[in-house]
């Protein structure tokens, strides 16, 4: 399987990475490639930004969350296109603990797929070889194709820091002078999304304008188009999708399932392939918007509500009050509602904001979220259901990520949905699971755990949430 692919590296964070991943993109398509964007890691704000630039859905290459699916979830959106894959931190950082694992080096090799360097350049001279030598040869089953100096200050900086990486015959692939290098715009939980009004007008148009003038786009098509034959892998937990309905006639075919999926400013934190799978997966998605629409749609059999910015629209949110009701309506109806992080929130009585603000939300689940200055959590994470539910038995585990600057407070004692780990040690136990509701903090990456979707799909119980 042909897939013109490169991988964007970075020596560390902060180097530039998901700017000059956006502007070759956007570059590359202008040149009438077809471009598929990918970021390593569970970020879902970045792809934003890489499918602004392209116009098609980016994709997440993470390995925990998707296990020894990666390589097959790879295959299956790369088919006809030419994959630009941004990496996450330093080249060579992975999971804590680990000696790289999940790192943008460990699904490069991954996907035997060749490295593009971005180093800082904008404090060095000489010693740019010093450390590219490094990165070059700390593994020797990276492929390290070439170069891209970033914020370089000045024509003799460059002068200098070229002829230093001539000694170690590395590729200077392009050259990006400080004065034109552009910023995009950060707040609490990193960029700022792209529907969030992250991009300026013109922003993509001048970002590939700046690629195209300072990086050679030739010979990063020729390194491309060089990367070796993709053998399609088979996904590692392929199941048949075809499912009989034993409570009915045992010859019929279970209707689709329909999946009311919130989707609007403020939840917007799902990863692509997951949502292809739901479609694979004997089910339809209904989206709905918990800030526009005055009720939840007609007819579906379980909703989904993911992360997102809730805290940046509370006062839409909670006086939305016939969606609300339409909501509390819905639940009270025994059919599944499954949540996420910033989705959790909206199901708690209320969420109090960053200045304090607190606002009533749907009341399905006996807690106050509240917004905080600090990180309260972040990173991999194996979760354990602690009950039966619509996803799954009691004892069915997980791996998910968790990132968020706010907390729970309940008012009385609760069912949480998982007891989360870190590494081999028990950390403590999240979120909520009753009757038709599992709700928490856990990110899952639904392509990594298609056994879920599966349960969740496949029986008439799926529908009543049991």
């Amino acid at each position: 399987m042909k897939i013109p692919r490169i991988v964007l590296a970075g020596t560390h964070s902060g180097v530039g990475k998901t700017t000059l991943a956006t502007g070759l993109m956007a570059a590359l398509k202008k040149r009438e490639r077809p471009i598929q964007g990918y970021k390593v890691g569970p970020d879902y704000i970045d792809p934003s930004y890489h499918a602004a630039a392209t116009g098609r859905a980016s994709r997440n290459l993470d390995r925990w969350l998707l296990g020894d699916n990666l390589p097959s979830v790879f295959a299956q959106s790369s088919r006809d296109h030419w994959a630009v894959i941004e990496g996450v931190m330093g080249m060579f950082d992975g999971m804590s603990g680990t000696a790289g694992f999940g790192s943008t080096s460990d699904v490069a090799k991954l996907l035997d797929a060749p490295i593009i360097l971005i180093v800082d350049a904008s404090s060095m001279s000489r010693s740019v070889a010093a450390l590219v030598h490094g990165f070059s040869s700390y593994d020797p089953q990276v492929k390290l194709q070439g170069v891209i100096l970033n914020r370089v200050k000045s024509s003799a900086q460059e002068k200098i820091l070229r002829e230093a990486l001539s000694e170690i015959k590395i590729p200077v692939l392009g050259v990006l002078p400080k004065e034109l290098s552009l910023q995009l715009p950060e707040r609490h939980l990193g960029l700022v999304p792209v529907g969030e009004g992250g991009l300026l007008e013109g922003f993509i148009e001048t970002l590939s304008e700046l690629i195209t003038d300072h990086i050679d786009l030739d010979q990063v098509e020729n390194i491309m188009l060089g990367a070796p034959e993709f053998k399609e892998p088979v996904l590692a937990n392929e199941t048949k999708k075809t499912i009989t309905c034993s409570a009915h006639n045992s010859n019929s075919k279970i209707e689709k399932f329909r999946l009311g999926l919130a989707w609007d400013e403020a939840f917007l934190f799902y990863y692509q392939d997951a949502l292809d799978l739901v479609e694979h997966s004997n089910a339809i998605i209904i989206p709905f918007s918990p800030l526009h629409d005055h009720s939840i749609p007609e007819d579906l059999d379980g909703i989904m509500l993911g992360g997102g910015f809730p805290e940046l629209h509370l006062n839409r949110l909670s006086a939305n009050i016939s969606f609300l009701d339409s909501l509390r309506e819905y639940a009270a109806s025994g059919k599944p509602i499954y949540a996420e992080c910033g989705g959790y929130m909206y199901l708690g009585k209320s969420i109090k904001d960053f200045e304090g603000n607190e606002l009533p939300m749907a009341g399905l689940i006996p807690m106050k979220a509240e917004m905080t200055k600090r990180l309260q959590g972040i990173g991999y994470r194996k979760g354990v259901f602690r009950e039966d539910n619509f996803l799954g038995p009691r004892g069915t585990a997980v791996q998910g990520h968790e990132f968020h600057y706010s907390r729970v407070v309940y008012d009385k004692d609760y069912p949480p949905a998982y007891e989360l780990f870190k590494g081999n040690q028990a950390d403590r136990m999240e979120g909520y699971t009753r009757d038709n509701i599992v709700a928490s903090y856990l990110h899952l990456h639904f392509s990594g755990h298609q056994e879920l979707l599966d349960h969740w799909f496949a029986s008439p119980s799926g529908r009543i949430g049991v």
